[in-house]
């Protein structure tokens, strides 16, 4: 055992020291270069064992990456034997030389096979230290094919650690390959850097381990050299590193070519089947028929869509009449299309084997094939059924209410310009009525939306039930809904109105009847309003403006109304909008002007007035405020109106303030609910005192009881913050409203105007005297002002005096005048 220790380790059996020898730089870097491309080589050709699935293929390939691998190692081996020059006479054993190459063969064969059988981690380290211990066998038996007068043993140290640097590089090498295996899906520069990065690594541990071996190797001469060594010819070198570099090569293009007819190979053998498994795939059907109308091919879709067999369909003749009725045109398009060679697309309805039809999208073109002249056609079918439905449900929503299903304002106009063309001819009249539910906001408020969609349904479906079949029906709005009546006698028109009417009541009768909404009851009423055929000139916009001013007139009555258009309708719609631009330049003009009427005590002396709007217009005219004053209010434009009466008030008592006769009387304005509830109007009110310098205690706002009513909290902030300022307030009309005590409690109001409507009748009514009577109480019991509006008699003076009433106001003492008359008056105190 120690002899053959001594015969292979360096043990200290020699008293001399071993000789140095040296490397070649040049083939020492043609070495490593050969192993990179060794490697390399075997990384692409042990990817082609892994595309085959039979055996024989794969080993085959194996063996060659094997084979590759292994003269690989063994051209490094043989190159950086080489590179050594020890300055002695070497040779090799050519036997032992050509055996050392088995090992590396043999080992990277093994280690490749484990690679490829075996994916676990442990596989790989198996297969790298085979691998590692094949390139170490290989190494140190073509170590022992040389030659020399020199006797070669290994340090122990440097042995152990060239083993050991082949297996842990082989191991790195191999989990290197395991990684770039799990990513070779990504992009070609990546897999082939991670190809060169494991080439790199195997072929770092091939001369690792030949180098570190070399190390590990102590040359002890037997006898002194004849002769000075010269070195070894690098010819030697070249020749081999040039073979292996070529082996190298034509491995990378034999499995180019294989890669190539193997994709070549996979097209060659898509078969018909194949084929004919791509177009069943498809979901449109597709029909492939010859110049003789025989089908030669279909896939599934079309089988489905038309319900036909395909075995049966199947070489048998097709018959377009069999699925398209009126086909002669249809083919004579197909024919002159297909003729100058432009494929023919259209939609046509499909007749399936069960008789319903279905629309389509049919497409048909012409296949020529290349140096044939027999010519085949393929037709493609798309269901385009859900296309065509979902058009026609935007064409219903177009011209329908998506709630009830009713007519909508567009559909109903086209129907009424219909009519209106034909009704004269056909000898009869009609009428377009509208009906609107009263208060239904109040229902929606309460019971909420969805309560308010299922009323809207119940009417929808009570109209269809109670209107004759031939009745055209509509919704128009949120509560508003429309009837088309044909059918009228002609003739007188009191008798046409008369019919009108009492088919109006008829359906209005039966509208009104209790709705059952779920477990809820609900009662309403319904306004309408109607306007004859006659009366429109056979206009549809016309007739729907005449039916809606009938409308708006009824809903003015109160509810449960019916009216029928009438020209004073229109007229007064005219006047109002005519007089809606004269108040609007009126404004901008400043046409208007501020009225006084005195307001008197006991001993009807004069302590202030009521300031009054008057609008004279250019011609001298005036406009009575019952006429512009409603309207002010709808439009809004009673804010800027009720700015400027706030602005003239504080300038009168500006001028008032100069005036010893007059600096102690008060001026009232009225304030509407509008001009109340904006924002800024407390901001509005301080700056105009502070820019005229008025005393605050002498301007009186009045309000009246509908203010009150909107919000009560929002109002009596606002009031609290005038009053701070010593504005004082008035409640007008006081009596006419609801819940009058209730706001006298809350709110700290400084007046009482009794409403004209008491006073005027208080003498011959018990019931209005007896309320101006508590009303004058009330004001004492609360240490508030009492006015008394429209006293006109002696009479009237003397009974409220009887009462002890503050305050007096009525034509008994001066009828409203201009401001410049009232300043002029000097029987003020």
């Amino acid at each position: 055992m120690l002899e053959t220790l001594y015969a292979f380790f360096d043990l200290g059996q020699f008293s001399q020291s071993p000789i140095n020898g040296s490397h070649n730089p040049g083939l020492v870097i043609l070495s490593y270069c050969v192993a990179l491309l060794a490697s390399y080589t075997a990384v692409l050709t042990l990817e082609r064992v892994q595309i085959y699935q039979a055996k024989v293929a794969r080993y085959s390939w194996l063996i060659v990456s094997a084979v590759i691998s292994g003269v690989g190692v063994w051209s490094m081996h043989f190159i950086g034997m080489l590179a050594f020059e020890l300055h002695l006479p070497m040779s090799h054993g050519v036997l032992l030389t050509l055996i050392s190459v088995v090992p590396a063969i043999v080992g990277s064969f093994i280690a490749m096979k484990i690679q490829m059988s075996l994916s676990s981690v442990r596989a790989t380290l198996i297969a790298g230290t085979v691998l590692g211990a094949g390139i170490g066998l290989m190494h140190y038996t073509g170590m022992a094919a040389m030659e020399m007068s020199a006797h070669l043993r290994y340090d122990p140290l440097w042995f152990v650690l060239s083993v050991f640097v082949a297996v842990s590089l082989g191991i790195i090498a191999l989990l290197a390959y395991r990684h770039y295996k799990k990513s070779e899906r990504t992009g070609w520069f990546r897999r082939r850097s991670a190809q060169i990065l494991v080439a790199a690594i195997i072929a770092l541990a091939i001369s690792g381990m030949h180098y570190t071996a070399m190390i590990a190797a102590n040359f002890y001469p037997t006898r002194a050299p004849d002769a000075v060594f010269s070195g070894h010819g690098n010819w030697l070198a070249y020749v081999v590193g040039i073979g292996s570099c070529l082996t190298a090569i034509m491995a990378i293009i034999a499995s180019q070519i294989d890669r190539r007819l193997q994709q070549q190979q996979k097209l060659a053998q898509m078969s018909a089947e194949q084929l004919y498994e791509v177009i069943s795939a498809i979901d449109d059907g597709l029909l492939l028929f010859d110049e003789h109308n025989r089908v030669l091919l279909a896939n599934q879709a079309f089988t489905r869509l038309t319900g036909d067999d395909l075995e049966r369909i199947k070489g048998s003749k097709l018959n377009i009449e069999d699925y398209i009725e009126r086909s002669d045109k249809l083919l004579e398009n197909i024919k002159n299309s297909l003729a100058r060679r432009v494929a023919w697309q259209g939609k046509v309805n499909v007749r399936k084997r069960s008789g319903t039809t279905f629309p389509v999208r049919l497409s048909i073109s012409e296949v020529r094939y290349n140096q044939q002249k027999e010519r085949h056609f393929v037709a493609t079918v798309t269901d385009i059924s859900a296309e065509v439905e979902s058009s026609e449900r935007i064409r219903y929503l177009a011209y329908n209410d998506a709630l009830t299903g009713l007519a909508n304002r567009r559909s109903l106009l086209d129907h009424l310009q219909d009519q209106l063309a034909t009704y004269k001819e056909a000898g009869q009249n009609g009428a377009l009525i509208l009906c609107d539910i009263d208060k239904f906001k109040i229902l929606n408020n309460t019971l909420g939306s969805d309560m308010g969609d299922l009323l809207l349904k119940r009417v929808a479906e009570r109209l269809q039930s109670s209107t004759k079949a031939n009745s055209f029906l509509a919704r128009l709005s949120a509560n508003e809904f429309a009837v088309v009546l044909t059918g009228l006698e002609r003739g007188n028109s009191v008798n046409i109105k008369q019919q009108l009417l009492t088919r109006i009541y008829q359906l209005l009768d039966q509208l009104q009847q209790p709705y059952q909404l779920n477990s809820y009851t609900h009662l309403c009423s319904f306004s309408a309003g109607a306007s004859l055929f006659d009366d429109s000139e056979s206009n549809a916009e016309t007739l729907m403006t005449q039916s809606g001013l009938a409308l708006s007139h009824s809903k003015r009555k109160g509810t449960g109304e019916v009216s029928l258009f009438r020209q004073e309708f229109a007229d007064a719609v005219s006047k109002r909008v005519k007089l809606e631009e004269q108040l609007r330049n009126a404004i901008k003009q400043n046409e208007f002007e501020l009225y006084l009427q005195p307001q008197v005590n006991i001993e009807s002396k004069p302590t202030g007035a009521e300031a009054l709007i008057r609008w004279k217009q250019s011609d001298g005219r005036f406009v009575s405020p019952a006429d512009f004053i409603p309207l002010a209010e709808e439009t809004g434009l009673i804010v800027p109106l009720g700015y400027w009466i706030t602005e003239r008030a504080c300038q009168i008592l500006q001028q008032w303030q100069q005036s010893p006769e007059k600096a102690k009387m008060q001026l009232s304005i009225n304030v509407s609910a509008k001009q109340f509830q904006q924002p800024e109007f407390v901001e509005q009110v301080q700056l105009l005192v502070e820019k005229y310098e008025i005393r605050p205690h002498r301007l009186k706002l009045e309000l009246t009881e509908s203010l009150l009513m909107d919000d009560i909290s929002s109002v009596t902030n606002k009031i609290k913050q005038l009053k701070r300022l010593g504005i004082e307030f008035a409640l007008d009309d006081f009596g006419t409203g609801y819940s009058s005590l209730s706001y006298l409690m809350q709110i700290p109001f400084d007046t009482l105007k009794i409403d004209v409507s008491f006073v005027r009748n208080m003498l011959d009514s018990m019931e209005k005297a007896q309320i101006v009577y508590t009303i004058i109480q009330l004001g004492e019991s609360l240490k508030l002002n009492i006015v008394a509006e429209g006293v006109e008699t002696e009479e009237q003076f003397n009974y409220l005096a009887r009462l002890n009433c503050d305050t007096f106001q009525g034509y008994l003492f001066s009828k409203p005048v201009p401001e410049s008359e009232f300043l002029a008056d000097k029987t003020a105190p």
